[in-house]
């Protein structure tokens, strides 16, 4: 017999998202017909809350989304936040202090912003011109006069995370080493060369579990998918974990089962075997 799920956690990108940041028709379809069958679907992002496509605004039923790796999470019916889980201004300078010697991009996140220096926006703007995650840099960035230092010290609000972005796996690495003995910090991993430094305690699955207990569903009645090492602790928080067959491998083996690519209707596929168990439109059963 089919478990009866009641929440859908979707990781967005190269997850919902194919790599055009686009929703499928087909997992467009898949999505409302679980809407219909009274399934609630929870974006589980990385992004910033102001970086969540329209797209996926426009879903009919979207109410809550986990944003930020689980810094945040928002409820969009009652315009509200149900968890703000971030760094404080001197717990990020700490965190830039002990890494300035690292090449690498930095950027800080406030309600929804990232905030970097003229110097970083050009890189990624090389990095991604003509790309649709260029895009999303555009509709998420600003770029400062000065340094990040200087906007946090005249800057009181917390912080939602730094984000950098290394040159290369080893080196990040390195900075993850070095910044492992600092006090109330955690980390997100979702791309080889990138690291997301957090407040300590939360991640995508701790935040994904706080919004269950708040809505009142047991996390046995639950399916997620993602791609990223930052998406594990979230698979392994739900009923049912699923890895993109576009994840990296080490997420796939966290995973108990693997649907097709973000380019292949992956999670129409995972929707339609685990939900609406239509078994035999699944090739991967």
């Amino acid at each position: 017999m089919t478990k009866k799920i009641k929440l859908i956690a979707l990781d967005l990108d190269a997850t919902l998202l194919d790599s055009r940041k686009k929703i499928s028709p087909r997992n467009l379809a898949a999505l409302e017909r679980a809407r219909q069958m009274g399934v609630l679907m929870v974006p589980v992002t990385g992004r910033p809350a102001q970086g969540l496509p329209q797209a996926v605004l426009d879903l009919p039923g979207l109410r809550y989304a986990v944003t930020s790796n689980g810094a945040t999470i928002r409820d969009w019916a009652e315009d509200r936040f149900l968890l703000e889980k971030h760094l404080t201004p001197e717990t990020a300078l700490a965190v830039l202090d002990t890494c300035r010697d690292f090449d690498m991009v930095r950027e800080v996140f406030r309600e929804g912003i990232g905030y970097l220096t003229q110097a970083d926006y050009e890189i990624l703007r090389d990095r991604y011109a003509g790309t649709p995650m260029w895009e999303y840099v555009m509709g998420t960035r600003q770029v400062l006069p000065g340094s990040l230092e200087d906007f946090l010290r005249a800057d009181t609000r917390p912080v939602e995370e730094l984000f950098f972005l290394t040159g290369s796996i080893q080196e990040k690495e390195a900075l993850r080493e070095r910044l492992s003995d600092l006090p109330e910090i955690g980390f997100a991993d979702p791309f080889p060369n990138d690291l997301e430094v957090m407040a300590g305690g939360i991640d995508k699955g701790e935040a994904f579990l706080w919004l269950l207990d708040h809505l009142g569903i047991d996390p046995s009645d639950t399916l997620a998918m993602g791609d990223g090492g930052s998406d594990i602790p979230l698979l392994r928080a739900a009923g049912i974990g699923i890895a993109m067959g576009n994840a990296l491998d080490y997420v796939k083996e966290a995973a108990d089962d693997v649907t097709a690519s973000c380019d292949e209707d992956g999670v129409a596929l995972a929707l339609e075997k685990y939900i609406f168990n239509d078994k035999q439109k699944n090739p991967g059963t």
